[in-house]
C-alpha cells in the first residue's frame, strides 16, 4: 500500500504539480485580498467557505480525472458535492442542488466501484478508458436536449428559480459527464466543457466571481485531461 502511494504521487508531472499550486495560490489570494468578490453580499459566511471548499477541491479533482485515477470519485462525493449542494440552495439554481443529492454523491460511488474493476494491465494506477460510437454520441446529445427543455420548462414555475433553462442544461450536461464518466468514455470531457461554460454564466449573473477562478482552472485541465484521454485510446487501439 505505501509503495503504490509512493509511485502514485511520484507518477505527477511539473505541469500537474505546477496546475495545482498556481490555482490554489490564486485562490488563497482572492479569499484574502477580494473578500466581496466571493459571493453576493447577501450570502453567509457559511455558504462562502463552502464555495472556497469547492473552489480548492475541483481542481485536484479534474486533475485526477485526466491522470484516469479512481481517487477522483472520492474528492469530489466529499469536497465538492456537498459543499456546492449548499450553494445551489443559497443562490436558488434548485436543479443542480437536487441532481447533485440524487445523481452525483450516489454516482461517485458506483463509479469508484466500477473504476476499481477496470486497472490499466500494464499501469495499475490508471483506469482502462475508451471512445463512444457515433450512435451512442447521437442518443447522448438528444438525451441532453430533451432533459434541458422539460426540466428548465419545470424548475421555472418554482418560486424563486433563477436562470431556469441554463441550470437545467448545465445539470444536463453534468449528468451526461458522469455517466460517460463512469462507463469510462473520453467523451465525457466534451459534456464536461459544456458543463463549465455555463457554469461561467451563472456564476457571472449570481456575482459568484471566485468560481470562475476554478471554472477557468478546470477550462485548462479540461483540454489537458482530453488531451491525456485521446493519446490513451489511440495508443490502445493501435495495439488491438
Amino acid at each position: 500500500m505505501l509503495m503504490k502511494t509512493r509511485r502514485f504521487l511520484r507518477s505527477f508531472t511539473p505541469y500537474q504539480i505546477g496546475y495545482l499550486t498556481t490555482v490554489l495560490l490564486i485562490t488563497a489570494a482572492f479569499a484574502v485580498f477580494f473578500p466581496d468578490l466571493m459571493l453576493e453580499e447577501t450570502s453567509s459566511k457559511f455558504v462562502t467557505a463552502c464555495s472556497v471548499v469547492a473552489v480548492l477541491a475541483n481542481p485536484v479533482c479534474e486533475l485526477l480525472i485526466s491522470k484516469q485515477s479512481k481517487l477522483n470519485f472520492l474528492v469530489d462525493a466529499l469536497l465538492i458535492e456537498i459543499p456546492e449542494f449548499i450553494l445551489c440552495i443559497a443562490m436558488g439554481w434548485y436543479t443542480v442542488a437536487i441532481t447533485t443529492m440524487v445523481f452525483w454523491i450516489p454516482i461517485d460511488i458506483f463509479s469508484y466501484l466500477q473504476w476499481s474493476r477496470h486497472p490499466d494491465r500494464q499501469e495499475e494506477e490508471l483506469t482502462e478508458v475508451r471512445r463512444l460510437s457515433w450512435k451512442q454520441a447521437v442518443l447522448a446529445v438528444a438525451g441532453i436536449i430533451l432533459f434541458s427543455v422539460v426540466v428548465g420548462y419545470l424548475i421555472s414555475r418554482l418560486p424563486g428559480a433563477t436562470d431556469s433553462y441554463i441550470d437545467a442544461l448545465a445539470s444536463a450536461c453534468g449528468m451526461a459527464n458522469g455517466i460517460l464518466l463512469l462507463l469510462r468514455h473520453s467523451e465525457q470531457w466534451y459534456a464536461w466543457l459544456m458543463t463549465l461554460i455555463l457554469y461561467a454564466i451563472m456564476y457571472v449573473s449570481s456575482g459568484a466571481y471566485i468560481m470562475l477562478v476554478t471554472v477557468t482552472a478546470m477550462f485548462v485541465n479540461t483540454c489537458y485531461g482530453y488531451y491525456k484521454w485521446y493519446q490513451y485510446t489511440q495508443a490502445k487501439s493501435r495495439i488491438r
